[in-house]
């Protein structure tokens, strides 16, 4: 049964005008759960501080948290945000420009891991567009996991580009969780919704190794969506 719903589902997204649909409902659906909902903001000023600063920087968030992330970043400074080459990747990609945001589309894996041809081609993209002073949001855990597991792309991005990651948890009371590799999120409307950032990293000033910074930026997001989950449930 699954097998088979599941193919249905591969089958329905194939369909140019089924996904532009389904974006512009989701579009719709994800201004109404936030509007609709009441929000607790922890820590930021860690956001803030960074926007002052007039500097671009990686917006980090786990996968499943995707949906409603780009409506935390209320400021006019522009960021672009990484979204997967896949079929579903298409309506996210399309449901956050309804909300004025662009995506670069692709994976910041290891093409030797991967054997994703357009790694290395996103990666100069995400390079140039943080050069640019155009932040870019980014999900660690993605494109297909381990779930919150975070690859080495994004610490050598930060390295790279001589940028700070900062890293962003949601939490919600209401929520359906989908049978997904990342267990994603869909919060529902008039909803109780907490928003909590992290202290920014900076992987030029702590020159240790990747894997340690790996490990600090998987720290402060579960910590992170941990104190963004005990304030739902409190």
């Amino acid at each position: 049964m699954n097998d088979n719903f599941n193919k249905m589902i591969k089958i329905i997204l194939k369909n140019y005008f089924v996904k532009k649909f389904l974006s512009l409902v989701g579009a719709f659906y994800v201004y109404i759960v936030y509007v609709s909902s009441k929000k607790i903001f922890i820590n930021k000023t860690s956001f803030d501080k960074l926007i002052l600063e007039n500097e671009s920087f990686i917006y980090a968030l786990w996968h499943d948290h995707l949906l409603l992330s780009p409506l935390t970043w209320q400021t006019k400074k522009r960021i672009d945000i990484l979204i997967s080459k896949h079929k579903d990747g298409d309506i996210i990609a399309d449901l956050i420009k309804y909300h004025g945001f662009n995506s670069i589309r692709g994976s910041t894996n290891n093409p030797n891991k991967e054997k994703e041809k357009n790694t290395i081609s996103s990666i100069r993209k995400i390079i140039k567009t943080l050069r640019g002073n155009v932040s870019i949001g980014i999900t660690p855990d993605g494109p297909r996991g381990p779930r919150h597991k975070v690859s080495e792309g994004t610490i050598n991005i930060s390295r790279i580009s001589n940028k700070k990651i900062l890293p962003m948890a949601l939490a919600y009371k209401k929520k359906w969780v989908l049978s997904t590799w990342d267990k994603f999120i869909i919060p529902k409307p008039f909803n109780k919704i907490c928003i909590v950032w992290g202290d920014p990293l900076d992987t030029i000033i702590n020159k240790i190794d990747t894997s340690v910074q790996q490990e600090t930026l998987e720290k402060s997001l579960i910590n992170i969506t941990e104190i963004a989950t005990n304030h739902i449930d409190s």
